[in-house]
């Protein structure tokens, strides 16, 4: 591939990138508008201030009197009598702020940054102490609890994702970092989890489900090349690996459950977000005399300008928006609005990728939203509820073709719709100080609108006269060897006579599938035990699905300091609706399921210092399998599917992280772990490891923060006549740096060589070898990001420049076979520069 083309995919993909030395105009032209925006702005100002609500995490009642102090400073207040408070007056910078209350574990979270003349909302969520009548801060301190999260579950805040060398424009990138999530590749932000597959990650964005939050995702998955969901929304991500609590469905392996913040309900604010890969800005305010507030945004790349301007082809582009609209009718009853939604286009031509499945030319377009109104009653003191009803569609539009005389000649192509409607209600009721009450219903109706059209595929037979037939595929090898020049269309085609048809098909179906689904759940809090209990329903006529999930948390405390977690249960996934739907498969596909088994301890070391280490064992069943997979026939790929697939994952992960406290933060996680698949082929049977088995898993985050501000050398600097010149360079002082930086290593990936058939010259797996005897070479990179802030006047000024793969190391991505029986190594992302900026008015 053409290196600036290959470049020219991967900024599109990511959403926000730049390279310095890419295109010299426009690297002049970003220059030229970092200077005159800080000549303008130069005059500095001093202050903003803290908004932010606490209640409590069980019954989200508000909390009344609780006390809010920054760290190190003298100034902090009271909550209101609606569990609100607000400081004003704090000078600009970085803080950590503290919330206690007798009765509940004290919360203190770090790397909150004042903004000039800006709010900076927060929200705290506090649990019951385990010793009632004290406050207990050694127990809290800067970790942030899950609600109902037993094992296997992190929590992260705004300033966390912001401060991420890859979490900053992407959140689901965030969580890579984890010892039970593995990055399949740099190219995808897929979510795979302790040995699974793709798709088998729950979204949830403000209690509404999202199939897949990125643009140009693929149909049945969960990632993409760009994540739609603005960075700027978040107020906190709670993440399940597994065992999570009977609430969540429909997803066999883990929750990304992704909490929204409100909008300024004082003032109206707008930031403007720039970068070579695109354009974007967001606005909030309140509305209705300050009973309501929204939040929204839209955002836009202009990578097609780059493109023609270097004279390429490949014009990848997208949009998305996003809004959040509250409406408060009373002090205990709200009405939550959401929506999300983009578009993306890509034309790619004479190209030969992995994640392009052996074609060679596409254009494809896609669109999805999902929008949804809730309405949140705090219906008692003892709990809430929460109704919800919503709308989601993705649509898929692919036409893949051959190029003859620039004509172009279609062999496949899609135009498929997936939606869902649903209605959903959540109820939580804690009956006393140990006991709480949690159940939900939840009916959904799935429409699909799936047309595709293959053509029919004529297969030649291929003789070659000049070979010698005794190890013809030897010699075969040997030709193209000794002929560099060698290209398919060289070789004089001529065949017995006989073809054979690779039939095509056209699909036109559409129609409904109704989903129900019931859950109802326990929690027990007696110190030191801690259980939660729960029972899911789920039932689907189309499939004859009826199927209960048992679940089962448990945790004891050794010490205020140290847990032992334990957790079991059933989780059922729907396959997806083209799976499901496929008009080839033998019989509808039934509901695949995993069964999870996890026993860890953690450990606080210090307030801001924990770990754990947790073991696990998972079995898959009724996993979707291709027909074409277990047939001995090398031409045949064009079946449906069947529900026999079985398989396993265990492993062993350590987990150690240090919030950002006290100036720096860090994160080690390591992993051990084997996925292994039951061969389904006739005579096989036995365990080969599957696709995603890495066995090992190493990533090391960590970062520092500089606070120059106050420096009086910095102060004199920042006042002189060369400043507005020299500031715009990335490794500059500023008035906050911050410097972080990720290693990810893992083992190689397993693959199962292909198989030229040069006598219809089509690639194939022999069905008689073992599947996933070889691996790729092991996977390492690094990643550098510097964060830099300014405050002026009436504006903040916020840079980042990411440095990706450092050391430029060639990562291994796939094998592409090419039609000439010659194969070729693809590469992940080389050494690559990502930057942005943002400025908040």
């Amino acid at each position: 591939m053409n290196p600036a083309r290959y470049f020219i995919i991967r900024t599109c993909l990511s959403g926000i990138s730049a390279t310095f030395n890419f295109n010299p105009t426009i690297m002049k032209n970003t220059l030229t508008l970092l200077l005159a925006t800080q000549l303008v702005l130069l005059s500095a100002s001093s202050t903003g201030s803290i908004t932010g609500l606490v209640i409590d995490a069980d019954t989200h009642q508000p909390l009344i009197g609780s006390n809010i102090m920054l760290i190190e400073t003298e100034l902090g207040c009271a909550s209101d009598t609606d569990g609100k408070f607000s400081i004003s007056n704090i000078p600009v910078g970085s803080y950590t702020v503290s919330i206690s209350m007798i009765g509940y574990e004290s919360v203190s979270r770090a790397n909150v940054n004042i903004y000039s003349q800006r709010q900076t909302p927060l929200k705290f969520y506090l649990h019951t102490s385990a010793l009632q009548g004290e406050t207990v801060k050694v127990t809290a301190g800067f970790f942030e609890k899950a609600k109902d999260g037993i094992v296997s579950t992190q929590t992260f805040g705004i300033e966390e994702i912001r401060s991420d060398p890859i979490g900053a424009y992407d959140i689901q990138m965030m969580v890579h970092a984890l010892p039970s999530v593995i990055t399949a590749t740099d190219q995808n932000n897929e979510i795979i989890v302790r040995g699974g597959g793709p798709g088998e990650n729950l979204f949830i964005m403000d209690n509404l489900e999202i199939p897949n939050p990125n643009h140009f995702g693929e149909i049945g998955t969960g990632g993409g090349g760009v994540n739609i969901l603005n960075t700027e929304f978040v107020e906190r991500i709670d993440f399940f690996a597994g065992g999570f609590p009977a609430r969540y469905g429909d997803k066999q392996s883990s929750v990304m459950d992704i909490s929204l913040r409100e909008g300024n309900y004082d003032n109206f604010e707008i930031d403007l977000e720039m970068s070579m890969g695109g354009a974007g800005f967001l606005a909030e305010g309140p509305y209705a005399g300050g009973k309501g507030s929204y939040i929204a945004s839209f955002r836009k790349a202009f990578l097609k300008y780059i493109i023609k301007s270097a004279g390429l082809t490949a014009v990848p582009e997208y949009w998305n928006s996003q809004i959040k609209a509250v409406y408060n009718l009373d002090s205990r009853n709200k009405l939550i609005f959401n929506a999300v939604g983009g578009s993306d286009e890509v034309r790619i031509v004479d190209e030969s990728r992995p994640d392009m499945k052996g074609a060679e030319n596409l254009d494809y377009s896609g669109y999805q939203y999902t929008t949804g109104l809730t309405y949140k009653s705090l219906f008692s003191k003892k709990g809430y509820s929460l109704l919800t009803i919503g709308k989601t569609t993705s649509n898929w539009v692919v036409d893949v073709y051959d190029l003859n005389d620039e004509s172009k000649e279609i062999y496949f192509s899609r135009d498929n719709i997936e939606s869902d409607n649903f209605i959903k209600y959540d109820i939580v009721y804690k009956f006393s100080q140990n006991i709480e009450f949690s159940a939900g219903l939840n009916s959904k109706y799935g429409e699909y609108n799936m047309q595709e059209d293959i053509k029919d595929d004529t297969v030649y037979f291929y003789n070659y006269p000049d070979l010698e037939w005794s190890d013809s595929l030897y010699h075969y090898y040997a030709m193209i060897e000794t002929n560099p020049e060698y290209e398919y269309h060289d070789i004089p085609e001529p065949t017995t006579g006989d073809t054979l048809i690779n039939k095509g098909r056209i699909i036109n179906n559409d129609g409904g599938i109704w989903k129900y689904a019931a859950y109802s759940q326990v929690k027990l809090n007696w110190y030191p035990f801690l259980l939660t209990t729960g029972l899911r329903f789920d039932k689907v006529p189309y499939n004859s699905t009826s199927v209960i999930s048992p679940r089962l948390g448990a945790s004891f405390s050794i010490s205020p300091v140290t847990r032992v977690n334990a957790a079991v249960g059933s989780f059922y996934q729907t396959p997806y609706y083209w799976m499901l739907l496929n008009p080839n498969n033998a019989h509808p596909l039934k509901h695949s399921y995993t069964k999870q088994q996890i026993l860890g301890i953690e450990h606080l070391f210090a307030d801001d210092i924990k770990g754990t280490i947790e073991i696990y064992n998972k079995s898959y069943h009724n996993k979707p399998v291709r027909i074409a997979e277990i047939t001995p026939d090398s031409l045949d790929d064009r079946k449906g599917f069947i529900d026999t697939g079985e398989g396993r994952a265990r492993g062993l992960e350590i987990f150690l992280q240090k919030k950002f406290a006290r100036k720096w933060y860090g994160t080690l996680s390591y992993s051990y772990s084997k996925a292994e698949g039951v061969d389904p082929r006739e005579g096989k049977g036995d365990y080969y490891p599957w696709d995603f088995d890495f066995v090992n898993g190493f990533t090391l985050v960590g970062g520092y923060k500089f606070s120059f501000r106050d420096s009086p050398w910095y102060q004199k600097f920042r006042e002189s006549a060369i400043f507005p010149y020299i500031s715009w360079i990335p490794f500059m002082v500023s008035d906050q740096l911050e410097l972080s930086f990720r290693y990810s290593y893992s083992g190689g990936r397993p693959y199962t060589p292909k198989v030229y058939d040069f006598h219809h010259r089509v690639w194939y797996i022999d069905p008689d070898v073992d599947y996933n005897t070889e691996r790729f070479d092991y996977y390492s990179r690094l990643d550098i990001m510097i964060l830099r802030r300014f405050n002026f006047k009436r504006i903040n000024l916020t840079t980042y420049l990411d440095l990706q793969n450092i050391f430029d190391r060639n990562n291994q991505w796939d094998r592409v076979y090419l039609d000439d029986g010659t194969y070729k190594m693809s590469y992940q992302y080389k050494q690559l520069p990502v930057g942005g900026i943002i400025i908040e008015f």
